[in-house]
């Protein structure tokens, strides 16, 4: 099978952003290219919202698109060992009172982010409003949407521009009052029936210490994405008992980037699955 093709079968890309976070797609728009190219199963996966899945959920219930399922996802923003982490979180139930809280503080800290980068570039003689950041999103706030801010008032040509001129300062300047560790949310999805799988391993600092904390603690995946291997991973997975996971980490479409360009192939996603409802005795609560 040739993981480039535009054009691919019986797969499952695991995560996915919507326009509710920093995608630029609607969940129909998701769904709709998804079946296109005959993607299996999808899972919205947007930064500490599920309102993206929500509405994808109640778009695929329709006998029209019976023929895509859709996973419960989410991608959360955590840490460990003072290194800032994202953990996909897979199978939970949406409703789950517990999880919903802490969604809530997690929009919390990110607008509390948001305010304080505000703060910081009007500090640097940026006349930037919380208005001109807020139209730019639709769900969950990000750093996207104040670079979108950024680009639309002149101040910085792409969002390249301006992460390296005034974003990555910021965020480092950032202590953050909210954060919840990546341990504790992985025992709220464990109680919300779900596992959770580490996001994009390359970019995480202190990887070894890290790995073996998560792992440690109920991490049940560890994300491959096929042209940025972490060393090693199959020893790593190995290792620490992890099962792999996929996913396109698609935002938009463009030359390297689209729906399904990673995934699990239907063999590898009943094995994840399998090893999930294992880990959590059977009280899993999404089911194949």
């Amino acid at each position: 099978m040739d993981r480039n093709s535009s054009i691919i079968l019986n797969i499952a890309d695991l995560h996915i952003h919507s326009f509710f976070s920093d995608g630029d797609l609607s969940p129909a728009d998701i769904v709709e290219e998804s079946i296109s190219k005959n993607i299996s199963y999808i899972s919205i996966t947007d930064h500490d919202n599920l309102t993206g899945y929500k509405k994808a959920n109640s778009i695929i219930k329709k006998s029209k698109y019976n023929q895509i399922k859709l996973i419960p996802g989410i991608e959360l923003s955590s840490s460990i060992n003072d290194s800032s982490v994202h953990l996909l979180a897979y199978f939970f139930d949406p409703e789950n009172k517990d999880l919903n809280s802490v969604l809530k503080i997690l929009q919390l800290r990110r607008t509390e982010f948001a305010k304080f980068a505000l703060e910081k570039l009007n500090e640097e003689d940026v006349n930037i409003s919380w208005g001109d950041i807020v139209k730019n999103s639709k769900g969950s706030i990000g750093r996207l949407h104040i670079a979108y801010a950024l680009i639309n008032l002149g101040y910085v040509r792409n969002t390249n521009d301006a992460f390296e001129t005034y974003l990555h300062k910021i965020k480092s300047l950032y202590k953050n009052p909210y954060e919840i560790s990546a341990n504790e949310l992985i025992e709220v999805i464990r109680k919300a029936g779900g596992v959770c799988s580490l996001a994009h391993p390359h970019t995480v600092s202190n990887f070894d210490k890290s790995i073996s904390g998560l792992s440690e603690n109920g991490l049940v995946g560890l994300e491959i994405i096929e042209d940025k291997k972490i060393k090693d991973c199959e020893e790593i997975m190995s290792k620490f008992g992890l099962t792999k996971t996929a996913g396109s980490d698609f935002h938009r479409n463009g030359k390297k980037s689209y729906l399904g360009k990673n995934f699990l192939n239907e063999e590898e996603l009943l094995n994840f699955y399998n090893i999930s409802r294992n880990k959590l005795n059977g009280e899993i609560s999404w089911n194949m």
